[in-house]
This record gives C-alpha cells, structure tokens and sequence, in this order.
C-alpha cells in the first residue's frame, strides 16, 4: 500500500505543471507545450473556431458595410445596430467555446495526466460541464495566484504576451487592417460629399477577409492560455506544498493534552 502511495506520489512530481519556473520558464514552457500540441489542438476546436471566425466576419461586415455607412450619412441605423449586437454577442459565446475546446479542456487533461491527447471524434471536443464550470472557478484561480504572491509574474507574463500578439496581429492580421483603413476611408469621403470608390463585391470581399483573419488570430490568442496554465502551476504547486507541510507537523502540546 505504501508502495503505491509513493509511486502515485512520484507520478505527481512528474507532472510538469508542479514545478517551480521563473518568468521565463513559464513563458518558453508554455509556448513549447502549445506548438508541441498545436494539431491535436486544431482538431479539437476546428469547429469552434471556423463558427467564431463566421461570427466576426459577419459582425465586422455589417459594421462596415451597413452601420458605418448609415452613420455617416446621417440616416437611421437602429436595425442595424441591433443586428450588429447580436453579432457580437455570439462572437463572445463563439470565443468562450472555443477557448474551452481548444484550451481549457486539453490543459485540464495535461493537469491530471501530463499529456494532451487528441478528440476522440472528428468534430473536436465540446466541453459543456467543464465550459460551466470553468466559468466559475476561474476567479478562484486568480486568487490563488494572488495568495501564492505570483501576481508580479502573472503582469510581467501578461504584458510579454500581450508584446507578442501585437506583433503577430501586425503580420497576420494585415488584409483586414487594410480593409477597414479602405471602409473608413469610403466613409471620410462619403462625409465630405464625394463618391467613395468601393468595388462591387464589397460585402463578400470584406466578410472572407475578416473571418479568415479572425480564424488565424483565434489561435494566436488561444497560445496565451499556455503560458497562464503554467503561472497557475507555481501558485498550485506552492500551495500544495503548503497544505502537505501543514499535514505532516506535528500536533501541537495543547492538542496532544487533550
């Protein structure tokens, strides 16, 4: 018996995610962890993610194309704004699906068994138990960061990552940055009086832009989780430490009196 409970005791130190890392360890084996599964991550939020890069397209399209334009004319864009709403609130549910099928779900795996696997079925992982109750104990892992004093390597970590996907987002995220300097344009000289020069599949072009630059940028996101798993992982390993030194003191005289 006490053979087991030390093998199972061994396996546990394994884990990579119990080990102390500095800033830098967690940033390099974070990134390492998320290109090392980057395919078996595909398959498992694939979907997710082409059903949130829709949901973009379609918002940033009725922006664009519909509210923008009634905007600067002046002329009534109620309808549209609504329409414009609903696109973004199912971009958000879009995002938080895809984040848990993609993220979430597969480093919950990695916690408790040190290893990604890949779906078991061709349409990914749809993660509903884990997605609510993810939801709720997400605040309780940022306060155990806090009380484990890993807020200082948490902002560092943000702020690197943050650094990151700006840069990414300049290289792969150009097309649409240039399609919306084109719209805001069309709008400047639509303001002043003139006629924009747009093409006439305008509406077409602009959603196949957007949502094939949001289907790359929700991967480029989606690394971000990786580095924040393993800032956990100090706070959790320090905890646990902790819990396990506090088992094995000693009782104390006034306990053993009684």
């Amino acid at each position: 018996m006490e053979n087991k409970e030390m093998e199972n005791n061994d396996n546990k130190e394994k884990l990579l995610l119990l080990r102390k890392r500095s800033m830098q360890a967690v940033l390099s084996d974070g990134y390492r962890l998320y290109l090392q599964n980057l395919w078996r991550l595909v398959r498992s939020s694939w979907v997710q993610a082409v059903v949130y890069a829709l949901t973009v397209g379609a918002s940033m399209t009725l922006f664009f194309c519909h509210l923008l334009p009634r905007f600067v004319a002046d002329r009534p864009f109620t309808g549209q704004l609504g329409w414009w709403a609903l696109s973004l609130l199912l971009a958000a549910v879009a995002a938080i699906l895809f984040a848990f099928a993609g993220g979430f779900a597969p480093l919950a795996e990695h916690a408790a068994t040190a290893a990604i696997h890949g779906p078991r079925r061709w349409w990914g992982r749809w993660p509903w138990r884990l997605t609510a109750r993810g939801l709720l104990r997400l605040p309780r892992m940022l306060l155990t960061v806090v009380r484990r004093h890993q807020l200082g390597t948490l902002i560092v970590v943000l702020l690197v990552m943050a650094l990151l996907v700006f840069v990414a987002t300049l290289l792969l995220q150009m097309p649409a940055v240039i399609m919306a300097t084109a719209h805001v344009q069309a709008a400047a000289d639509m303001a002043a009086g003139d006629t924009p020069i747009m093409p006439g599949n305008t509406t077409l072009v602009t959603f196949a832009t957007f949502a094939l630059c949001a289907l790359l940028q929700a991967y480029i996101h989606l690394s971000t989780l990786f580095p924040l798993y393993y800032v956990w992982g100090n706070a959790q390993a320090g905890a646990d430490k902790q819990a396990s030194s506090q088992t094995s003191s000693p009782t104390s005289p006034s306990t053993s009196e009684h």
